[in-house]
């Protein structure tokens, strides 16, 4: 992650808002307690009320954001803020409860810090590891809540001896001896954004400051030593539980990025498919008249030769636009190529469909214009190939073919005899995959149809004042003027 984004997880106004928020229950409780003249040591013996929400906090963050990712660290990260947060929350309600503020002053409480900071190394280092053991979070929450049952259990069973084998200055060094470097370990973690762990080490060595503040002090405690602790306490909250939510915000991001690159590569699946199924509706239509078209030259002999030999031309031109049509590259994606026009002779390209289309069985009424296109020949042919068999689908008897010169190009317009376009269809007509109810076809040619007369710089359309039937017109750039060429104008 880069500086900017840091600034973006962990700026000022964050961590301001969550030190007020640790704050609000302990200034609240103090506010309330008129009855205690000294509020500012008051508030350092109720430190578990700073610690106890902000560790839930970050637990819950860290936990959410380990389902969110599957990252084995952020469960142990949240095992080792559970473990906090349940010593934290138990550690809150005895010292509320008790009136004198005298449990941190109990010397069975070093002991349990030593012990509690033993547990919390052993959880940082097999988050180190990598350690599979159980779930983290689990055992997190299990260890923090029996410490704190031991600690209720020596507070109320166990006599606070008036002497101690251990002296607590030995205590506390044996508890700083496990803290510091656990808090080192911490902020070194593998796997872990280093802004993010350096924050929970310096978090769980603040709260270790804070702890040790409290249990020197005791029932002495001093402005000083009181400020240290509420100081090091709301610091070690605000660190704690800003690298928590930055790290789980930062989950939900990657999170996010992964759905999006996931849905991009489904949309260029979607695309491939498209592609595939819009080159099989074509193969399929020029194999059909190419059979058809064999089956007449191989079996009626009654076929004149003039017509033997246009329909043999048109076998071989659309052999040899199948072969372009199989050989095509994956550019041919919607909306991926860019059409390089050339001259395209609409005559012999109408002719050889017209041929195919009668091969079939269908009737096409056509008469030769001499108008002359700009685009890809392919393409055009597919256009006008798919306008005929949607005609020769939906149509009684034959089929219309008209060239028209207009101002901006030139316009073929398809005529069928049929029932028209059903009205609940029109105004999804060219959707991928629309179709009306009576439809047998797939809904996808018209819609390439006009996806490739839009790529020329052309339209497809209904024309809405069609006295039967259903009448399509695919409208193309006209060819630029040749000298000498007077086939140019077209009634």
């Amino acid at each position: 992650m880069n500086n900017s984004n840091i600034r973006h997880y962990l700026n000022g106004r964050c961590s301001l808002l969550l030190c007020a928020i640790a704050a609000a229950p302990i200034l609240c409780l103090i506010w309330l307690s008129t009855a205690q003249p000294n509020r500012l040591e008051v508030a350092a013996s109720l430190d578990g009320l700073v610690r106890g929400p902000s560790a839930v906090v970050a637990t819950v963050c860290l936990y959410v954001a380990w389902r969110l990712s599957g990252q084995r660290q952020l469960a142990w990260l949240a095992a080792i803020t559970a473990t906090l947060a349940a010593q934290a929350v138990i550690m809150a309600a005895l010292e509320i409860a008790d009136l004198d503020h005298a449990v941190n002053d109990n010397v069975w409480m070093v002991p349990f810090e030593v012990l509690t900071m033993i547990v919390i190394a052993w959880l940082v280092m097999s988050a180190g590891h990598r350690s599979a053991w159980g779930e983290p979070v689990r055992i997190g929450v299990m260890a923090g809540v029996l410490l704190g049952l031991g600690r209720l259990i020596s507070i109320v069973a166990l006599p606070d001896p008036a002497t101690f084998s251990v002296s607590r200055p030995t205590l506390l060094l044996g508890f700083a001896a496990v803290a510091v470097p656990t808090a080192v370990v911490l902020a070194r973690l593998p796997d872990v954004p280093r802004w993010a762990s350096s924050r929970l080490g310096a978090g769980l060595f603040l709260y270790s400051l804070a702890h040790l503040s409290v249990l020197m002090a005791g029932r002495t405690a001093t402005m000083t030593s009181s400020l240290i602790t509420l100081g090091a306490d709301l610091a070690g909250a605000v660190f704690l539980s800003a690298a928590a939510v930055a790290l789980l915000r930062l989950t939900i991001g990657a999170g996010n990025d992964d759905r999006d690159r996931l849905q991009l590569r489904i949309d260029e699946l979607e695309a491939g498919v498209r592609q595939d199924r819009a080159r099989i509706h074509e193969i399929n239509s020029t194999i059909a008249g190419l059979a058809s078209a064999s089956r007449l030259l191989q079996e009626d002999h009654t076929i004149d030769a003039g017509r033997r030999r246009l329909l043999q031309d048109m076998v071989h031109a659309e052999l040899a636009r199948l072969q372009r049509l199989l050989n095509e590259p994956a550019a041919r994606a919607e909306g991926a190529s860019r059409i390089l026009p050339v001259e395209v002779d609409l005559d012999a390209t109408i002719g050889n469909l017209v041929l195919a289309q009668e091969a079939r069985g269908n009737r096409v009424t056509w008469l030769p214009s001499g108008a002359r296109v700009s685009g890809e020949p392919d393409q055009v042919a597919e256009v006008l190939n798919i306008l005929l068999d949607n005609a020769a689908k939906h149509g009684r008897s034959d089929t219309c073919v008209t060239v028209h010169t207009v101002a901006d190009g030139i316009e073929v317009a398809v005529a069928d005899d049929g029932p028209g376009v059903s009205p609940e269809v029109r105004t999804h007509l060219f959707e991928w995959g629309a179709r009306g109810p009576r439809s047998s076809g797939q809904g996808i040619g018209l819609h390439i149809a006009q996806d490739l007369t839009r790529r020329h710089g052309g339209q497809l359309s209904l024309r809405d004042d069609a006295a039967r039937g259903a009448t399509f017109v695919a409208r193309f750039p006209r060819a630029a003027r040749r000298d000498g060429d007077e086939s140019a104008h077209i009634a």
